[in-house]
C-alpha cells in the first residue's frame, strides 16, 4: 500500500512538473509572438514615415494599436509570470530591475497611443505636423535613462522614434545577446 502511494505521489509530481513546463513554454511562445507582432507593426509605421505617399491612416492606426495592445500591463504580465525559461532570451536583470522594465513597457504603450491618435486625427495624409519638428525636445539615452517627455506635445514621428528607443533600451538591458 505504501509503495502504491509513493508511486502515485511520483506520478502526480511528474504530471505537475510537465504541466508547469508546458505553461512556461506557452508563456514564452506567446510573448515571442507579441514581440514579432510589435516588430512588424513598427516596420509598417517606419515604411510610411520613409515614404509618406504610402501613408494609410487605417494601416498606420492599426499598427500603432497593435503595439499599444501588446505593451504596458500585457507586456509586464508576460514577463512577470515566468522570467528566463527554455527558448527565452531574457537576462537575469529582469528580476533585479523590474521597475525599469515596467517603465519601458508603459512608455512603449504611451508612444504607441500617440501614434494611434495621430492616425485618427490625420485620415487623409501624413501631414507636416506628424513629422519631426525643429525644436522638439530631444531628451534621450540608452537604457531608458531619459527624462520623462509629455508624449502629447511631440509629433507622431518623434513619438515613433521614442517608441523605438523604448524597445532598444529594453532589449539592451533585458535581452541576452
Amino acid at each position: 500500500m505504501l509503495r502504491c502511494l509513493g508511486t502515485v505521489a511520483v506520478l502526480v509530481l511528474c504530471v505537475t512538473l510537465a504541466g508547469a513546463a508546458a505553461d512556461a513554454t506557452s508563456v514564452v511562445v506567446n510573448r515571442q509572438r507579441d514581440m514579432k507582432e510589435i516588430a512588424m507593426a513598427a516596420k509598417t509605421i517606419a515604411a510610411m514615415f520613409k515614404v509618406p505617399d504610402t501613408y494609410s491612416s487605417a494601416t498606420f492606426g492599426e499598427a500603432a494599436r497593435m503595439v499599444s495592445e501588446r505593451a504596458g500591463r500585457r507586456l509586464t504580465d508576460h514577463f512577470g509570470v515566468i522570467g528566463a525559461a527554455e527558448g527565452s532570451k531574457i537576462t537575469e536583470a529582469l528580476a533585479t530591475d523590474h521597475d525599469l522594465f515596467e517603465k519601458l513597457a508603459a512608455d512603449l504603450k504611451s508612444y504607441a497611443e500617440v501614434l494611434a491618435t495621430a492616425a485618427d486625427e490625420h485620415p487623409n495624409a501624413m501631414t507636416d505636423d506628424m513629422r519631426m519638428n525643429e525644436g522638439e525636445p530631444m531628451e534621450g539615452g540608452i537604457l531608458g535613462s531619459r527624462k520623462k517627455i509629455d508624449a502629447s506635445t511631440i509629433s507622431a514621428e518623434h513619438a515613433f522614434h521614442m517608441m523605438l528607443q523604448a524597445c532598444t533600451s529594453c532589449h539592451s538591458k533585458f535581452r541576452a545577446k
